[in-house]
Order: C-alpha cells, then sequence, then structure tokens
C-alpha cells in the first residue's frame, strides 16, 4: 500500500469551514453578557463580554460596546483613535483560515455624533495568527493591516460606510484587529464642524463599528501535490505531475528535476518542494512511497498422464493477480478439460507483463481395477443401493469399457449369477444365507489407453442380513 506526507511550511493544518459561513463571533455585538443595564461595557486585553470570550481590546485602550447608534440590532462596537486616544478591537475566526483560500472582510464604520468636529480616514485591518496582545497606548504603527480605507476618504457621523477587502490566507490566521494603525498627521482629518477648535490636538475622535463579516469565497487549492498511493512494474518509467496551479511556481524534484513534472524509474520514494511566489512565501512539500508489483509465477496443476478417452482436468495456479487465461486448446479460464495426451499451455496477463506457462501431458496405461469395482458387503436389509451386488464403472472412462462378463459364487463354488451386462445387478434371493464366503469373478476387455487389453480379476464380498 502507498503512503503520503503532506507539510505546508510553517503549517500543518486541516481545517474545513463551511464556505459562505460567517466566521466572525457575535458579529454585530449583540450578546453582551458583560453589559449594565445601558448595554454599554468596556472592554481590555483578554477582558471580553461574554464567556467563551469574543470582542476584546487589542492594546491598553479600552474599546467599548454600546448600544446608542447600532446599525442593526440593539448593540455596537466603538473605540478612540486620535490624537490622544488609540484603541483596537480584536477578535477571532471561529476556524482558523485555510491556506490559499481567499476571503471577503467586511464591517460598517461611522464617527460618533458626539464628537462632530473632525473626521478620519485610513481605517484598518490586521489579520494575524496567535492572540493580539501589544502592550502600548501609542498607535500599532509596527503592524502592517491587510487593508485600509483610502486616503482621503474622511468617514462622518452621518450614516454608516461599508468597507470590504478580500484576503488571501497564508494558513492559519485566526485573530483580527480592527482600528487605525498610524498616527494622526496633518491631512489626515476633515473639519466637519460648524466652528473650528481653538486646540485641535486636544479633540477626541471616536468611531463605531457594527455588523462583521468574515467569509470564504474561493475554496482552497488542491493541498495534494502528488498522489496517495503509487504501484509500479519493476524496471517501469513512471511520470509524476503537480496540479496546473503549481505548474510555474519554483519546484524541485527528489530526482534533481525542477520543472512541473519529473520521470524516474525504480524510485522507493519520491518528494517534491514547491515555493510559491506569495505574500505568505508559502512552501508546500509532498511525497509518496513507492510499492512495486510482485513477481507473479504460473503453473498448471494436474496429472502428467492421461489415457486416451479420458478427460483430464488442468488447472492454473497464480501466486499473485493474473487474469485473461488462454489455454493453447482455446479454452479460456483458471481450467482446462484435455482428453488427448500432448503439450498443453496457458497465457495470463499481470499487472506488469504476460506469462506463459506449458505442461507435456503423456499416455499412460491404468489397470483394470481403477475402471471397475465391486464392493465388499451386501446388507439385505441396507439402504437400496446397498442391497444389491453389482459393478461400478467410473463415469469418466465408461467409453473405455469394450465387453465385460462376471459372476457370484457361493461358499461352496456354486455359480449363483452370471451376465454380460455392465449395468446388471445381483439381488440376493431370500434363500440365500448370510455369509461371508460369496466370491466374484470379473472379465472385461477394455481400452487400456492405445491398445485393447482383457484382463480378469476376482475378489470376495460378505452378505449380511
Amino acid at each position: 500500500m502507498g503512503c503520503r506526507i503532506s507539510i505546508i511550511w510553517p503549517f500543518l493544518l486541516l481545517f474545513c469551514p463551511l464556505a459562505g459561513q460567517n466566521l466572525i463571533p457575535n458579529p454585530g455585538f449583540e450578546r453582551c453578557d458583560g453589559c449594565d443595564a445601558n448595554g454599554f461595557m468596556e472592554l481590555g486585553i483578554g477582558k471580553g463580554a461574554n464567556i467563551p470570550s469574543d470582542w476584546v481590546s487589542a492594546s491598553f485602550g479600552s474599546p467599548d460596546i454600546y448600544s446608542s447608534q447600532p446599525r442593526s440590532g440593539k448593540r455596537h462596537g466603538g473605540f478612540f483613535s486620535g490624537f490622544k486616544k488609540f484603541e483596537y478591537l480584536a477578535n477571532h475566526f471561529t476556524t482558523p483560515l485555510e491556506r490559499g483560500a481567499r476571503y471577503r472582510f467586511s464591517f460598517w464604520i461611522k464617527s460618533d455624533r458626539r464628537y462632530p468636529l473632525y473626521a478620519l480616514d485610513e481605517f484598518g485591518v490586521f489579520i494575524l495568527n496567535g492572540e493580539p496582545i501589544y502592550l502600548q497606548t501609542e498607535p500599532l504603527r509596527q503592524l502592517m493591516p491587510n487593508f485600509v480605507s483610502p486616503d482621503g476618504q474622511f468617514i462622518g457621523p452621518d450614516t454608516y460606510l461599508s468597507l470590504s477587502f478580500e484576503f488571501a490566507a497564508c494558513g492559519g490566521e485566526d485573530h483580527f484587529v480592527v482600528g487605525r494603525f498610524k498616527s494622526v498627521e496633518k491631512g489626515d482629518t476633515s473639519f466637519i464642524g460648524a466652528i473650528r477648535p481653538a486646540n485641535p490636538s486636544g479633540e477626541l475622535f471616536y468611531y463605531i463599528v457594527d455588523d462583521f463579516e468574515m467569509v470564504q469565497i474561493q475554496a482552497p487549492p488542491p493541498g495534494d501535490l502528488l498522489p496517495a498511493q503509487l504501484t509500479m512494474c519493476p524496471d517501469s518509467t513512471k511520470t509524476l505531475r503537480v496540479p496546473d496551479e503549481y505548474a510555474k511556481a519554483n519546484i524541485i524534484w527528489s530526482t534533481g528535476a525542477t520543472g512541473p513534472e519529473t520521470s524516474f524509474t525504480n524510485q522507493a520514494l519520491v518528494w517534491v518542494e514547491v515555493r510559491l511566489d506569495d505574500a505568505c512565501n508559502t512552501v508546500l512539500r509532498d511525497s509518496v512511497i513507492i510499492d512495486f508489483f510482485p513477481e507473479v509465477n504460473l503453473k498448471i496443476l494436474g496429472a502428467d498422464s492421461l489415457c486416451t478417452g479420458d478427460t483430464l482436468l488442468l488447472k492454473a495456479l497464480c501466486n499473485g493477480d493474473c487474469f485473461d487465461l488462454v489455454w493453447s486448446n482455446q479454452q479460456t479460464g483458471p481450467t482446462a478439460a484435455v482428453t488427448q495426451p500432448g503439450n498443453y499451455s496457458v497465457v495470463a496477463k499481470t499487472a506488469c507483463r504476460i506469462i506463459e506457462k506449458s505442461k507435456a501431458i503423456s499416455p499412460s496405461l491404468k489397470s483394470l481395477d481403477d475402471l471397475v469395482q465391486f464392493p465388499n458387503v451386501v446388507l439385505r436389509n441396507g439402504q437400496a443401493e446397498n442391497q444389491v451386488f453389482r459393478p461400478f464403472i467410473s463415469a469418466n472412462r465408461q467409453n473405455r469399457l469394450l465387453a465385460m462378463e462376471w459372476a457370484v459364487y457361493n461358499r461352496w463354488g456354486r455359480e449363483v449369477f452370471f451376465t454380460r451386462d455392465p449395468s446388471a445387478q445381483w439381488i440376493p434371493s431370500p434363500s440365500e444365507a448370510p455369509t461371508d464366503a460369496y466370491l466374484y469373478r470379473c472379465k472385461a476387455t477394455y481400452q487400456d489407453c492405445e491398445l485393447p487389453v482383457t484382463r480378469s480379476f476376482k475378489g470376495t464380498f460378505n452378505l449380511i442380513d
């Protein structure tokens, strides 16, 4: 049986999310077991509103769950992002992302009406593997967000704005962070109020988010580069090829080949490494252990000699898998019936080659008692077939019997039965006393292979009541 080893560097993953399923738990903040009577709660690092946890803070800031301006339902999330305070909401995915799959991340955002003077741009999302914990209050400049809303697209308080992007997963990503990942510089704000404040740098910026969604929109490419198992014929040549999706990647085989395919002979193991030119620097490795079909031998079972007119059954036997057996006398299958001496052969197919075996059947001579037999006891009150005395002639050699006569004698040597009919039978009369001294004599002319032969033999039998 073949074996396979599949490694996706740097992760070994087996995750199966349902296509179209939202992978973000509590996406609309509706569940908030820790909220107060007003539907409010401040979040912290590792401190969420629910058990098991969903929304938390990614840094020392304290983003919130509110109930004041939801887009749908009763609640929403919110965080400060400006000169004085930078807060970040974080959550996990219900299932880690699959390598090579494409996802669509979306959410809705607006600024809080309570802080109506300025609008900001460039809000982002950072997707990562592992829990996001950043022990800092300043912007998370060290992170490279996977998405940033357009520079100059200032988001105000009047209506929710939908932000979305597509994401190609490296595999294993299980958390995300939402916020503004850079400090507020000149040109990053838009004044939307009526009267400009005397100290703009002292103003607060609070943003509201709601209705998050992360869904898979394209399944991952095949994870198997090579077949799970492979069985070959010894000394044969086999060609393996990676799936077409990877044909243009940087590929190296254990055989030294560097293209999408390789050919090999008598290799016990073949592996391939595929390096993708993607943002993940993905390295795929796969291998297959190769089995070889065993050598199959063929032999013919059956007697080595045959009398003309007899039927001999020959049987072909393989020590492995063989099929489409054809005999030299045009019979097919594992057995062949032959009636003449001679040379017989059988041809069979195996997974790797055609094999043939021959057997010589020579003429043979057989004795008369191998052709004709008599019982040694007669049961007067036994089963019907045991109440009579008669010859038994081998069924498949009856045509060899040319002539026959046989007789029965009592213990005094008097003949009590005589016939020339091979099918006749002697039924003891009631006057015949039980005895163990009955004698029979048989004389037959039969075809003993090539020549007619006349033979005689005799014996005794018992008559029992």
